[in-house]
């Protein structure tokens, strides 16, 4: 979701009227393109997001739940500087895509620190700048004049403007002053004439522009009267004052399923009928979707999503070689059949020879077979050679069987923590499963300790008629509730080979479970599972007594007997006056 500089003017009044005055408590990197700046307003907290990666964009965030547990060398230099000042004032340059953020800041002295934070949005080349003086501090992308001959980003140089001098905002000049721009340097086509003047305007404000002056943007301009460059003059002038009073982001998608945005309505697709799909309140909803949905900030969440998908990737590749090996274990029993009827033939002379031909008196009724040999070796020899060949397969096999086991509960375990990953939906959550992920060593293990002790009680309890429900949300919660938590009398239930949830269903004392009972929990069974968008989803349930954990085996790993299998449709928890959710 790519914003011209005409919506980012509109982005930037938000920001500034969210953001002036604050002060930056605490600047945190989330990965090697985003920065996270929380702070004090008047009006409450706030964080904004800054990323230059593969979605650049700049927007207030609802709350990111999976921050990196331990700060960079980069936030450690940028705390010292950044942490502390008040901002000043938010600012578009030049109506393009670029921001600036005046942040004031107290030295030890009593003299004043200005420092600027620069938000170049400009695709491939986006960038976050932080400048002292006119000097560059750091910058979340450094460039090289290998990278880039006409501008280097790299601390200690003085920072410049991209080169785009001879452009400027809509928003500087007064309705009068834009009429005579378009009079003294028309040229070309009204396309490159608007946009060889003007900052930030992208495809659809700019067929906006045209349709409002009932012109083409591949009318030639030079060759326009007066009448058709005073309507075009008055549809710029139409589009600022729109844009100076729009506060939200409206959007917009055609019969191909493109979508277009606008902080205005677009006259232009609307008489086409090209109907208005979504009215967003503030610019930095969509925007945080947009980067949310397209994985543009590489979170603590997505980088555990890659280890766990990595180690998959390898795991499976290892159950593949295991299982060939097995398979090419089958020619054991051939194997010893040669190694027995080259003994009975032991008298022949067979040496040189790459093969023999002899009876096969070992099967009814007899046939000719014809025995591979190594020609350097004796007949008795090749049949040791033989015989030594199937010790090492029937060897092969017994260790491959237990191997291509534990493969097996490996890939899913594996995809129990992804599955669990999925469902997390805070901080603590995810925390939990980073420390699972320590203990199976698929991470490194932090030095920093967790700054909070997570409650073995974190699991997720449901209120029914007639009893009690509560479901574990990751392999830690799963092994809690079911080998600690949960009473004999208890019945446990769990998708049919489906990575998902444990679900302990508790009756009250003066009740058993009856089969409303059951088909409910089980329904909740199969909708925190991976198979939650599926129907017919087989769910066995069996008392807790008849639930084993084997020894060594990975968390939420259990064997279990005595269970029946309701196949049902999955259900979300449904709240109402006699169920509750709490933690």
């Amino acid at each position: 979701m790519n914003l011209d500089g005409l919506t980012l003017a509109v982005l930037t009044n938000e920001l500034a009227q969210h953001l002036v005055t604050g002060q930056i408590q605490r600047l945190l990197q989330i990965d090697k393109t985003t920065i996270v700046l929380k702070i004090n307003t008047s009006k409450g907290n706030q964080d904004l997001v800054i990323t230059a990666g593969n979605m650049p964009a700049c927007y207030l965030s609802q709350g990111i739940t999976d921050l990196p547990k331990e700060p960079s060398a980069l936030c450690m230099f940028l705390r010292k500087h950044i942490e502390g000042s008040r901002i000043t004032a938010i600012e578009q340059l030049n109506g393009d895509r670029i921001l600036r953020i005046s942040a004031d800041k107290l030295a030890l002295d009593g003299s004043l620190i200005s420092n600027r934070i620069y938000i170049e949005l400009m695709g491939k080349y986006s960038n976050c700048i932080f400048v002292q003086d006119n000097i560059i501090l750091e910058a979340l992308i450094h460039v090289t004049p290998l990278m880039n001959r006409e501008r280097s980003i790299s601390p200690k140089l003085p920072y410049e403007l991209p080169p785009n001098s001879e452009r400027g905002s809509l928003f500087e000049f007064n309705n009068e002053e834009i009429k005579d721009l378009l009079k003294n340097f028309n040229q070309g086509t009204v396309a490159e004439t608007v946009r060889r003047i003007f900052n930030g305007f992208g495809p659809a404000l700019l067929k906006e522009v045209c349709y409002k002056a009932k012109l083409t943007e591949k009318t030639n301009i030079s060759s326009s009267n007066e009448r058709e460059l005073t309507a075009l003059g008055n549809a710029l002038i139409d589009i600022k004052e729109s844009i100076s009073k729009a506060t939200q982001l409206l959007e917009y998608e055609n019969d191909k399923g493109k979508k277009i945005y606008s902080p205005i309505p677009l006259t232009y697709l609307e008489d086409q009928g090209i109907q208005l799909r979504t009215i967003y309140s503030s610019l930095s909803e969509p925007l945080e979707i947009a980067v949310a949905t397209q994985g543009g900030i590489n979170t603590t969440t997505h980088e555990l999503e890659r280890v766990l998908q990595q180690a998959i990737k390898k795991e499976e590749l290892r159950h593949t070689k295991i299982q060939a090996e097995l398979d090419a274990s089958d020619k054991a029993d051939e194997y010893k059949s040669y190694g027995d009827l080259l003994m009975i033939n032991a008298y022949l002379d067979t040496q040189y020879e790459p093969s023999i031909t002899l009876d096969n008196i070992l099967v009814d009724p007899v046939k000719p077979i014809t025995i591979p040999l190594l020609p350097e070796l004796t007949i008795v020899e090749n049949a040791q050679h033989y015989y030594k060949q199937y010790t090492k397969l029937k060897n092969r096999m017994q260790s491959g069987l237990y191997q291509l086991n534990q493969s097996t509960q490996r890939i899913n375990y594996l995809q129990s923590v992804l599955y669990s990953l999925t469902i997390a939906d805070s901080k603590e959550l995810v925390q939990e499963i980073y420390t699972e992920c320590e203990q199976a060593g698929l991470l490194k293990k932090s030095k920093k300790p967790v700054s909070y002790k997570s409650p073995k009680h974190n699991f997720m309890h449901y209120l029914i008629d007639g009893g009690e429900i509560f479901i574990g949300r990751n392999n830690q919660q799963n092994e809690y509730l079911t080998h600690r938590f949960a009473k004999p009398t208890d019945i446990w239930l769990h998708t049919l080979q489906v990575q998902g949830s444990h679900v302990i269903l508790r009756p009250t004392e003066s009740t058993t479970a009856t089969d409303e009972m059951i088909t409910l929990a089980a329904q909740y069974a199969a909708y925190f599972s991976r198979a939650r968008e599926s129907s017919k989803v087989a769910v066995d349930y069996t008392p807790i007594k008849y639930i084993k954990k084997p020894p060594a085996s990975p968390l939420g790993f259990v064997i279990y007997t005595n269970q029946k299998t309701a196949v049902i449709d999955p259900k979300a928890p449904v709240f109402n006056n006699n169920t509750k959710l709490y933690e």
